[in-house]
């Protein structure tokens, strides 16, 4: 087979592929109530990205984003780049977590509530009301709305508990967030 025979196979039968990874990708959620996720480096045509691994011993997906952040992760836990964001009392309790000033909580608590706005709508809703807000509260902002979003879709099934390193971007995103290092095999503190 040519290398021109197998771009031919992929390129032109992409929606079936991905409808492939969709279905293995929900199934797969669906099949315990916990996850495993990894992240690590990618080139993609000469720009880093960054590839996510989420898997459980029945299976394994990679998908790869231009970012390594929380908003980022949001969109490969719903296998969708667009997230949306919601205004709820879990929202709430996450920019408190966040640490979130109170002047811009507040003010959050005066906008829409439960509900969901595509980025741009939620993008144009802070704008308007709350145009000062810098940059790391308005991630803290955006980061809150969009978990409690996924917190309550019932488009793709929700992970439970979440087996990941300790890097930020995993914090809060599940009820439950396990931590687990696994020691170097020649290690003298391996087990």
């Amino acid at each position: 087979m040519s290398a021109g025979y197998l771009s031919n196979l992929v390129v032109k039968n992409s929606s079936k592929f991905e409808s492939e990874f969709n279905e293995v990708y929900e199934s797969g959620l669906a099949s315990s109530p916990w996850q495993h996720l990894d992240q690590t480096s990618a080139r993609v045509k000469g720009v880093n990205h960054t590839t996510n691994i989420i898997c459980n011993p029945l299976y394994t997906v990679y998908s790869t984003t231009l970012r390594k952040n929380r908003l980022s992760v949001l969109g490969v836990l719903q296998n969708n780049p667009e997230l949306e964001f919601i205004i709820s009392p879990l929202t709430y309790q996450l920019l408190d977590k966040f640490n979130v000033p109170q002047k811009w909580s507040h003010q959050i608590k005066g906008l829409l509530r439960e509900i969901p706005l595509k980025g741009d709508e939620f993008n144009s809703l802070l704008n308007k009301n709350m145009g000062a807000v810098g940059s790391q509260h308005r991630t803290r902002i955006l980061e809150a709305a969009a978990i409690a979003f996924y917190a309550q879709q019932s488009q793709i099934p929700i992970i439970k508990t979440l087996v990941t390193d300790d890097a930020p971007q995993f914090k809060l995103l599940t009820d439950d967030l396990s931590l687990c290092w696994v020691p170097e095999a020649n290690s003298p503190d391996s087990f």
